[in-house]
């Protein structure tokens, strides 16, 4: 089989939540030397996924060492930093993300929840502004419930941290709150 046919078929899978399979087949992909950046990144996006931050992050460093350029990369290693609240790389990487594409509100978002778990309030504050220019759902909700003033901060580290969790559902669509439950977790 073709590398682009397995590659297709790891993508079907993970459409389907098939993980496991979908993991497997970029796998094969990749043995079969087909798009290895494309492929790393998916393949990254599933160990994401499933929680397995090592191995995503052995995806897209091997991204960047071939495309030290690409901005997708740094965003979902920043993702995955976020996610292993190692907020300080998580931001660096977005700021790299953001560098090669300004126009990604999602990296504004997440580098703001970055920076408000390093108490950076002016930084977090200006990143939600810039999701909300970009119309990023999270961060117009978050806006339009708190306000946008420093208390915001306190009151979103709050619930990120898991105090006030069960006030997350009254704010966010079920799409939304299992987005950032994953990034607790």
């Amino acid at each position: 089989m073709k590398g682009n046919n397995y590659f297709n078929k790891g993508q079907r899978a993970f459409m389907l939540g098939d993980l496991q399979e979908s993991a497997k087949m970029f796998s094969k992909a990749l043995g079969e030397e087909y798009e290895p950046v494309k492929t790393l990144l998916s393949r990254g996006a599933v160990y994401l996924t499933t929680q397995e931050y090592a191995r995503a992050l052995e995806d897209f460093n091997l991204v960047l060492e071939i495309d030290g350029n690409n901005e997708r990369a740094y965003y979902y290693r920043g993702i995955t930093y976020l996610r292993k609240r190692e907020y300080e790389q998580a931001a660096a990487d977005f700021d790299n993300s953001l560098f090669l594409n300004s126009q990604r509100g999602t990296a504004y978002f997440a580098r703001g929840v970055a920076w408000t778990m390093l108490g950076e309030q002016d930084k977090a504050l200006a990143d939600f502004e810039q999701a909300v220019a970009f119309a990023h759902v999270e961060a117009k909700q978050i806006f339009n419930i708190f306000g946008k003033e420093p208390a915001l901060l306190k009151r979103f580290k709050d619930l990120w941290e898991g105090q006030e969790w069960s006030t997350f559902p009254r704010i966010f669509t079920e799409v939304e709150l299992n987005t950032i439950k994953g990034w607790r977790e």
